[in-house]
């Protein structure tokens, strides 16, 4: 798969499926613009993408951005087509699970952080790639295998993640004829720093369980999809969603 010249932005970009992303698609030659809260993180990547580069045409820029903020992500999004004149694709990965807890247990605050997060900052990047991609251009949304078989704990993250794919599909139709693809990737229990951690091991080992494969995925499994649905490979499937769970929905 060609990603040479082509520039991509990723959100949530330092760690997890984010990272795995942003690293296979700069190994293939893209520029790969991410944005991300962690600081730290982005300062880390930078190190190690400057010490990878494979073209020399190649480029990379980090930004600092809570996707639950317009303004930021507006921002972002019109510095990388200033930048570098276009913006050929987007994962748009940033998001978190809830916390656990029944759905009777949840606060007004836990439902406006996962939906604030998992939908509604999904809604403002795609809002403003959208406006900044012509045709051939792809957006790629990671949604959850949740949104197919419930997890309890998961209440929130389910809801939002289920309008991540409602969110896909509405816009593959509205900006199909314009030739702009949108697509959205399900992982399933995937091993990232959020998730593999002591507090939430009786929440995550019920769904190890429950996948046919008996196993986590790792970052790069879900990013190998991911750059395939970025990719011109990729050329007829829109507002496809699609699930890398290792079988824990069937």
């Amino acid at each position: 798969m060609a990603y040479s010249g082509k520039c991509f932005a990723v959100t949530g970009g330092a760690s997890g499926i984010g990272l795995a992303t942003v690293k296979l698609l700069w190994s293939r030659g893209a520029t790969v613009c991410i944005s991300d809260v962690n600081e730290t993180g982005l300062k880390k990547l930078e190190h190690d993408l400057q010490a990878t580069s494979v073209s020399e045409s190649q480029s990379f820029s980090t930004a600092t951005v809570d996707v639950r903020i317009p303004d930021q992500v507006d921002a972002w999004i019109a510095g990388i087509v200033a930048q570098y004149g276009k913006l050929d694709g987007a994962a748009n990965v940033a998001g978190a699970p809830d916390a656990g807890g029944l759905l009777a247990e949840k606060s007004d605050d836990d439902f406006d952080f996962s939906i604030g997060l998992n939908l509604r900052g999904v809604f403002n990047c795609m809002r403003a790639e959208l406006k900044s991609m012509g045709r051939g251009a792809s957006i790629v949304n990671v949604s959850s295998a949740v949104i197919c078989r419930s997890v309890p704990g998961y209440s929130l993250y389910s809801a939002a993640k289920s309008g991540v794919n409602a969110l896909t599909k509405c816009a593959a139709k509205e900006y199909g004829p314009v030739g702009v693809r949108v697509n959205s990737v399900c992982p399933g229990i995937t091993r990232t720093p959020i998730l593999d951690v002591a507090k939430l091991r009786p929440v995550v080992q019920p769904q190890i369980d429950a996948t046919a494969l008996g196993r986590w995925a790792e970052p790069e499994e879900m990013a190998r999809t991911i750059a395939f649905l970025l990719s011109d490979e990729a050329s007829f499937q829109s507002g496809s969603v699609v699930l890398v769970d290792g079988g824990f929905c069937c």
